[in-house]
């Protein structure tokens, strides 16, 4: 099976429309069974004009078996962590998601069972944001099987040790060491511990992927779609 991971579209005025159309096609292109998404797919949005947009650039990405979201600081108002409330926006996003054919796991768990054999997604809502309830999403997951998590913030990682899952596929940090923040609890500027590519976790897995638009202008890497093949 082949599972193609993209992240951080932040459609906004500084990503493009054609530059993120150009992004679809190439992870069409790519013939996955099945897509997962990480969150982020707007930067700041008042008016909900990029996240109409981005719901219908997102409604032309295909696959043989399904697309799973999870959600982003961002989703969620400027930042996530200021709290600014996008005044229903997020609510109406994942209805366009989930008309457009993408199924958001907001603290919840889908089962894909092909020929007999379960595989298992748990999205979890963003850390920052206090979405955040691995309990409630690890709870649904019902029976036997791989289960791959999504969630954007790689720290999530450190609150869901006690759950029974066998990778964690994430984005948000854009392949930069340091993060910013404005939680009370934290620093302004704090050392990721996880900034791209593969780690190992005990005998799990957790993938960092960079993300295909930018944030802002400065400290962001090469851009990336992932591809992951499970044998």
């Amino acid at each position: 099976m082949r599972i193609v991971h993209a992240s951080d579209f932040h459609c906004s005025r500084t990503v493009s429309g054609k530059y993120l159309q150009r992004c679809v096609d190439r992870i069409n292109a790519l013939q996955p069974d099945v897509i997962v998404l990480t969150g982020d797919y707007i930067t700041h949005d008042h008016a909900g004009r990029f996240s109409e947009k981005v719901s219908r650039l997102l409604a032309g990405l295909k696959s043989k078996y399904g697309i799973y979201a999870s959600l982003g600081n961002h989703d969620y108002g400027i930042g996530g962590g200021i709290r600014i409330d996008r005044n229903g926006g997020l609510d109406e996003m994942i209805d366009r998601f989930q008309t457009a054919g993408i199924r958001v796991l907001r603290n919840e768990a889908g089962c894909l069972e092909i020929d007999e054999h379960k595989l298992w997604f748990v999205g979890l809502g963003d850390l920052w944001s206090g979405d955040f309830e691995p309990a409630k999403a690890f709870g649904q997951v019902d029976s036997a099987g791989p289960v791959i998590t999504l969630a954007h913030n790689p720290e999530s990682a450190g609150h869901i040790s006690e759950f029974d899952f066998d990778a964690l596929v994430c984005g948000h940090t854009h392949g930069c060491r340091l993060e910013w923040t404005t939680l009370p609890d934290r620093p302004l500027v704090n050392r990721r511990r996880f900034k791209a590519g593969m780690y190992t976790i005990g005998e799990r897995y957790l993938y960092v992927n960079r993300g295909l638009g930018r944030h802002g202008r400065l400290f962001n890497k090469r851009p990336e779609i992932t591809v992951f093949t499970l044998c």
